[in-house]
């Protein structure tokens, strides 16, 4: 509750200054205010889980280096070629151990990084391999490095909380677990690429995505209508009516599947021939994410949807999709945009609303508590929230 000073100021403030934001608005919420956004922030989980997250598109990445801000963290990521023509992808920290000059701003040379400053190299390791003007490189001196992966259109990388909270150098930790390779995305595989889609930045806490599968009370409110794909335009007399589940991976303790059996309906009839059915694939804290559409008679499409966690509160969210060779450009065109004309409709609910640590549930909530208390191994503490001494632990909803 805000000191009785706090509210005369406030009040004296909109008195005399007509540029002051409104504090009333119908219809929708009041545009973010910093002091707003830093108290939802409070009360989220801290906002950079352990996880595999994309760094870059692989196209981005050419012949110079790549500076990427992430996951609280300054990154150069970069690809360079050896005398024998063998590519290496590595990710470090941005900033050279010597002085601190940026390696972004540096060469890729020989498979290895030149600092721009006093021209250090350094390998995908992180170790300092090169100094022009020492008789000797101490083989101690190297700089931290973190685990990449580059497949798929994307360059991938490890974070992890106790890596980042460690030593300056470091070596990469190996990751507790792999992204799942995906059939048909092999080298002559029967997956081919057909677009992208870079959505830029919400303003959300990456754990909405993961809550929102398990979330199957609101998927009439903001999922039933229709829409035209690509658009918030809806289509009258349209309907969609969703059957959703949410499940852990039984084999792999780091994944969970939300799935969907989606059927049009027409002016209140249910239309079966419409039937599809879609498996989504949350492999970590929601960094990466593979929707698997099966359209009956026609194939199967594979969309990507990654999060990365510019700041607090702000995932840059990127689209990639790959398709059989043999489906129709426009039904691919029409799948994917009907999912993300739907995915925005959340945008608005998670830019705008808090994270309740102990929220009021009903039984037919959906597995909310089941999906945050999964979510918490990728934390040091293993839960998402450290309660203080003598708090009593949430309950689980009714029975």
């Amino acid at each position: 509750m805000p000191f009785p000073f706090e509210r005369t100021f406030s009040r004296v403030r909109e008195r005399v200054s007509p540029l002051v934001a409104p504090r009333v608005r119908r219809g929708s919420p009041l545009p973010p205010e910093p002091d707003v956004e830093l108290a939802r922030l409070t009360d989220y989980p801290s906002p950079y889980p352990s996880g595999w997250y994309a760094l870059a598109r692989s196209s981005e990445l050419r012949d110079v280096p790549l500076h990427v801000r992430a996951l609280g963290q300054e990154l150069v990521v970069f690809r360079s070629k050896d005398s024998d023509g063998n590519e290496t992808v590595g990710v470090l920290d941005a900033h050279c151990p010597h002085l601190g000059a940026n390696l972004a701003g540096g060469a890729c040379r020989d498979g290895k990084l030149t600092c721009p400053f006093h021209e250090w190299s350094f390998d995908a390791s992180g170790s300092v391999c090169a100094i022009p003007y020492a008789e000797r490189v101490p083989p101690r001196l190297r700089t931290r490095s973190w685990p990449v992966e580059e497949r798929d259109g994307f360059v991938f990388f490890y974070f992890d909380v106790t890596h980042a909270r460690g030593r300056r150098d470091a070596p990469a930790p190996t990751p507790p677990y792999s992204l799942p390779k995906i059939d048909g995305l092999e080298p002559g595989g029967t997956l081919v690429h057909r677009g992208d889609h870079d959505h830029g930045v919400v303003r959300m806490h990456l754990l909405e995505f993961c809550e929102n599968s398990a979330d199957s009370a609101h998927f009439e409110p903001l999922h039933g209508a229709m829409f035209v794909p690509w658009t918030s335009t809806k289509i009258p007399g349209l309907r969609v009516h969703h059957d959703a589940t949410w499940s852990r991976d039984d084999t792999h303790s780091h994944m969970t599947w939300f799935r969907n059996h989606a059927v049009l309906e027409a002016f209140g009839k249910r239309l079966p021939k419409t039937a599809a059915d879609a498996a989504i694939c949350i492999a970590g804290p929601g960094g990466v994410v593979t929707f698997h559409f099966d359209v009956p008679r026609f194939g199967r499409i594979v969309l990507y949807q990654t999060h990365t966690p510019e700041a607090p509160l702000r995932q840059r969210v990127r689209f990639r999709w790959y398709a059989e060779r043999t489906m129709p450009r426009a039904l691919v065109w029409y799948v994917v945009g009907n999912w993300i004309a739907q995915w925005r409709e959340d945008i608005a609910i998670w830019e705008n609303k808090i994270h309740q640590r102990k929220p009021m549930l009903v039984r037919e909530d959906g597995p909310i508590l089941a999906m945050r208390k999964w979510y918490g191994r990728f934390y040091p503490s293993g839960t998402i929230h450290e309660p203080p001494p003598n708090e009593p632990q949430s309950n689980d909803a009714p029975s």
